[in-house]
C-alpha cells in the first residue's frame, strides 16, 4: 500500500480559541470548518485550518480540543510554516505570547533562513524562508 497524499497535521490544545486566534492571526490560516464529536471523556473539538487559498487535497492543520481530559505534554511534534518575511513573523509571534525557541539562522548551504519558536500553548513551531540568490 502507498501513501496517495500528505493530508493534515493535529495538536491538542489546551485552549482552543486562543490556539486558533494565534495561528490565524501569525499565518493568515483560514478556518476550513468546526467538528464537535462525541460526549464525556469522549467529547472532541477540532478547528480545521488551511493556508490562504489553498485547494483540495492541500493539506490541513487541525486543532483538536478535548474539554473534559487534560491535555497531554507539549513538544509531541514540530509544526512547520514557510513564511515570506521571518523577522517580521518572529515580531508578530513575540508579540502574540510566543517564545522564540531559535533566532533567525541562516543556512545558506540549503538557501534557507530558520528559526523556531513555542507557541503559547508549548507547540514547537519551525518557521522557514527561502534565502533570495
Amino acid at each position: 500500500m502507498t501513501a496517495l497524499a500528505f493530508s493534515f497535521t493535529k495538536i491538542i490544545v489546551g485552549d482552543l480559541a486562543a490556539a486558533e486566534r494565534f495561528y490565524t492571526e501569525l499565518f493568515g490560516l483560514e478556518v476550513v470548518g468546526y467538528l464537535n464529536l462525541g460526549e464525556g471523556e469522549e467529547l472532541m473539538n477540532e478547528v480545521i485550518l488551511k493556508t490562504a487559498g489553498a485547494q483540495p487535497p492541500a493539506p490541513n492543520f487541525i486543532l483538536v480540543s478535548y474539554p473534559n481530559r487534560t491535555p497531554p505534554a507539549t513538544g509531541e511534534a514540530t509544526t512547520g510554516f514557510v513564511v515570506d518575511d521571518l523577522d517580521a513573523t518572529l515580531e508578530k509571534a513575540s508579540a502574540a505570547g510566543a517564545t522564540i525557541e531559535v533566532p533567525a539562522t541562516d543556512i545558506p548551504e540549503h538557501g534557507l533562513r530558520a528559526a523556531y519558536i513555542i507557541d503559547p500553548q508549548g507547540h514547537r513551531v519551525e518557521l522557514l524562508q527561502t534565502m533570495s540568490a
